[in-house]
Order: C-alpha cells, then sequence, then structure tokens
C-alpha cells in the first residue's frame, strides 16, 4: 500500500517534520545566539531554511538581516550568500 506524503515532490504542499525540526532549531538557535551575542560554530543547509535567491518577503532579504556578515555569508546558514537571498530565519538590524 503506497501512502502519499504530502511535502514530497511538491514543496507547495506541505512541511516535512524533518525541515519543520532542522528550521525551528536553526531559528531558535538564531535567537538564542544573537540574544547571547555568541557566534554560532554549527551552520544549517540552506534547504533547511528555505533559502531563495530573492526576498520572499519584501525587505526581508540578507542584507538587512543581522546575522547577514557581509560580503557573503551568514552567521547561520552555510555557503555563499548574497544581500539580496533571503531565507525564514531573518531577523531584522536594529538601530
Amino acid at each position: 500500500m503506497n501512502s502519499i506524503h504530502p511535502s514530497k515532490g511538491d514543496p507547495s504542499k506541505g512541511v516535512s517534520r524533518r525541515l519543520l525540526l532542522t528550521g525551528g532549531v536553526a531559528a531558535g538557535s538564531a535567537g538564542l545566539l544573537a540574544a547571547t551575542g555568541a557566534q554560532a560554530q554549527v551552520k544549517v543547509p540552506k534547504s533547511a531554511v528555505r533559502f531563495s535567491s530573492a526576498a520572499t518577503i519584501a525587505g526581508h532579504t540578507c542584507g538587512g538581516c543581522k546575522s547577514f556578515q557581509a560580503p557573503s555569508a551568514c552567521l547561520f546558514v552555510e555557503g555563499k550568500t548574497s544581500p539580496d537571498c533571503s531565507c525564514w530565519i531573518w531577523r531584522g538590524k536594529t538601530a
């Protein structure tokens, strides 16, 4: 008997538990580390934070995130990023 999992294949049909847990850990860590001023040692894959090459919400780009490290890095996400990219653990910079 085949069961259909809504999050496999078409990402618009649901969120997998793995993605939710991985993203939740990343988001929780981002807030904790930002609050304590600690530096992240473990980074999560881009797929875990729904990384996008363009802003998914107006104004929520990597360049405006407090975790972005110019010219092309993030405290929490693996690999190179661009100031124009976006993900769901975005945290706005404070004055």
